[in-house]
């Protein structure tokens, strides 16, 4: 298959399958579906090398080839609105990570051919309540609009039509009956949350209420979703090292919410292939708050099923100490790839080669 870019058959190809087609599990531009390689738990690629290698250019190609077939996400680290919070967020309920994790979700859930859009419940309830730590300034325009945008990532095609509306009012109004009072208006925000999900009836609502009730096993919760995200929103807003043991939940809730789109027989027969995760500069904060949570999680058993291609300025990084190492031509057939006991082994660092300048 002809990419436009030098020496990437072996990612692209389809016959034999190339890297991308057996990680992902379909043709490129293609519905056609290609055995898996790493049935189980496939390895974080991330193309490496300075400028000029065509590493970005890569990622779009990927994003090209399997939009509208698979769901598609790509992020780049080094974009500007990673760089800081919007002049009305607070910076302590505000990071990278999360704006990143909020992109690729809104990307995510775009329809895709045969199947509708995705939901991410359990993703928004905890950005719900990372935003709900910096709305204590009563400011009802700018927290309707915060508010909505995360909402949004419960509106699917088929079912629960409106949601997000619904939603987004009965949040607004716990938030106006909270007003006599002062501080922080967090755990009225998670209440109205968690009793928009645990209403209505049928499949999609059961989805909904299992969302609800997934953050039950956070650290310290006792079983509580309400409390359960309440520490997280007190985490988050802590900073640190706390910040980054909320974020790794965040990046849990996102890749749970896609799994669950795969979950059952339906949802299996309407979805070929695995979802894609694409991010350029990842040695960005944005970047590097997706990668490593993915890694620690993977190495600790938790396993999920995305396919991530990464850009990485350079040829290594502290957090990719420990990953294989292979030229992409060295791909082209099979990935000699066995993950380690470390987080880092998780990853392929995969060398691409010089462009011809005559291409």
């Amino acid at each position: 298959m002809h990419t436009g870019l030098h020496g990437t058959g072996a990612l692209f190809d389809t016959d034999p399958p190339g890297l991308a087609p057996r990680l992902i599990g379909l043709r490129p531009h293609e519905a056609y579906a290609t055995p898996y390689e790493h049935a189980g738990v496939p390895p974080f690629v991330v193309f490496t090398g300075g400028r000029g290698l065509g590493k970005s250019a890569v990622l779009r190609e990927l994003r090209e080839a399997y939009r509208w077939h698979t769901p598609v996400a790509l992020v780049d680290g080094e974009d500007g609105q990673f760089a800081a919070p919007p002049a009305e967020r607070p910076a302590d309920s505000w990071s990278p990570v999360g704006q990143a994790l909020t992109t690729a979700a809104e990307q995510l859930a775009e329809p895709v051919k045969g199947a509708g859009r995705i939901a991410f419940p359990r993703l928004s309830s905890g950005l719900l309540a990372v935003a709900a730590g910096g709305w204590s300034d009563r400011d009802v325009p700018r927290i309707r609009q915060e508010a909505e945008r995360i909402l949004l990532l419960n509106e699917t095609d088929s079912w629960l039509s409106g949601f997000a509306g619904r939603a987004m009012g009965r949040v607004v109004a716990k938030l106006v009956a909270s007003m006599s009072r002062t501080g922080p208006v967090v755990e009225p925000i998670i209440e109205a949350t968690l009793e928009a999900f645990a209403e209505g009836v049928g499949p999609a609502h059961r989805r909904l209420r299992r969302a609800a009730t997934w953050y039950r096993d956070y650290p310290d919760a006792g079983g509580s979703p309400k409390r359960a995200l309440t520490l997280l929103s007190r985490h988050f807003r802590a900073g640190g090292d706390s910040r980054r043991h909320a974020e790794r939940h965040l990046v849990r809730a996102l890749l749970a919410d896609l799994d669950d789109a795969y979950a059952g027989v339906v949802q299996r027969s309407h979805r070929r292939g695995r979802p894609l995760l694409l991010i350029d500069n990842v040695q960005e904060p944005a970047g590097l708050g997706l990668l490593e949570p993915v890694l620690r999680d993977r190495a600790d058993g938790i396993a999920d099923q995305a396919v991530f291609f990464a850009a990485l300025r350079g040829h290594a990084h502290p957090a990719l100490r420990n990953a294989g190492r292979l030229a992409l031509p060295d791909t082209a057939r099979e990935t000699v790839w066995r993950p380690g006991v470390s987080p880092s082994s998780r990853a392929l660092l995969v060398a691409l080669p010089p462009q011809d300048p005559a291409t």
